[in-house]
């Protein structure tokens, strides 16, 4: 099986996060819950529902569908179905640090700042595969804690992992 991980970003009332968004190409279930993760405007979370059903479906793709469908309910603002989603997928593998990054966002949306730091802090430990996602966002949660110092150096680190990293560059153009 093949594992791929896309990146993108989602634009919320709170400001922009890097959300990761993990698949295997399998059931036509799975991977369209992905597409529909990984696009910025699907709301639609039925493909993963059914995913999830799938009797089929190995273990290891129903934790990644928890991941892509815990990432569309952030996008649609129920915040516990995410955050639910997250801990599923956890509960099947603690060691998916895509599941804390985007639980971490759940975390930054309802403004438990702490508790997003910590997940976005785990992420990285555990190897992320985009790493300036992580460092991102936590230069939002800096932000968001109105410590500029440490915002700043967040969002430096995200451009050392990735010199094209867009966000990070116009978060540090915004303090000159």
């Amino acid at each position: 099986m093949r594992f791929f991980v896309f990146l993108f970003f989602v634009v919320l009332s709170t400001g922009a996060a890097a959300q990761m968004s993990v698949t295997t190409i399998g059931s036509t279930d799975g991977a369209e819950c992905y597409d529909n993760a990984r696009s910025d405007f699907s709301t639609d979370t039925g493909p993963c529902d059914r995913a999830l059903k799938d009797g089929g479906t190995t273990r290891r793709d129903k934790m990644k569908t928890h991941v892509n469908r815990g990432i569309i309910h952030n996008r649609n603002g129920d915040l516990t179905a995410a955050v639910a989603d997250f801990n599923a997928a956890l509960a099947m593998d603690d060691q998916v640090a895509e599941a804390y990054l985007n639980r971490g966002n759940s975390h930054y949306i309802a403004q438990r700042h702490d508790a997003a730091l910590a997940d976005y802090e785990l992420s990285l430990a555990l190897g992320v595969q985009k790493p300036w996602a992580a460092w991102y966002n936590i230069g939002l949660v800096y932000d968001a804690k109105k410590d500029a110092g440490k915002a700043r150096e967040a969002y430096e680190k995200a451009l050392e992992l990735n010199a094209n990293f867009s966000l990070a560059r116009e978060k540090l153009e915004e303090r000159q």
